[in-house]
């Protein structure tokens, strides 16, 4: 991919993100070589449910 000008680390990048969002974090640990750690942080970071940051906001009040 290198060899045609394809940007190829941004579209790993890419491939995790979308990964993390839909796979199990053991799963993205073993397609990309990560730590399960991380996956499972990285998946965290991913979720789409707003409970944490609506629950922060109700602490600050």
């Amino acid at each position: 991919m290198n060899q045609y000008g394809l940007p190829v680390l941004s579209a790993r990048n890419t491939a995790m993100i979308e990964a993390v969002a839909d796979l199990p974090p053991i799963v993205v640990a073993d397609l990309f070589g990560i730590h399960p750690n991380t996956a499972h942080a990285w998946a965290q970071y991913a979720q789409d449910s707003w409970a944490d940051y609506l629950a922060a906001c109700q602490d600050e009040e």
